[in-house]
């Protein structure tokens, strides 16, 4: 009974800092996206690609993967960075 108690008391202190460090990756993420498009000059196509991207990165990232290795917040973010 010890160790159950244990091993839950243990989860419930380490669960949350692993589930809080992929939303500060995605806020991360979204704060950069959002700062360029307030700050630079994009084209109509340009800003549609970027939502698309920012969409599918919110998705996949709600599924479990980690905002670095999913390709679409990458090509997201390095749309933002090149204008």
């Amino acid at each position: 009974m010890k160790k159950i108690l244990t091993t839950a008391f243990i989860l419930s202190l380490t669960a949350p800092s692993v589930f809080a460090s992929g939303c500060s990756e995605m806020a991360a993420f979204n704060t950069k996206i959002n700062k360029a498009l307030k700050t630079a000059s994009f084209n109509q196509k340009t800003l549609a690609d970027i939502k698309t991207l920012q969409s599918e990165c919110k998705r996949q990232h709600d599924m479990g993967m980690s905002v670095s290795s999913i390709g679409s917040c990458n090509k997201a973010l390095d749309l933002v960075a090149v204008n």
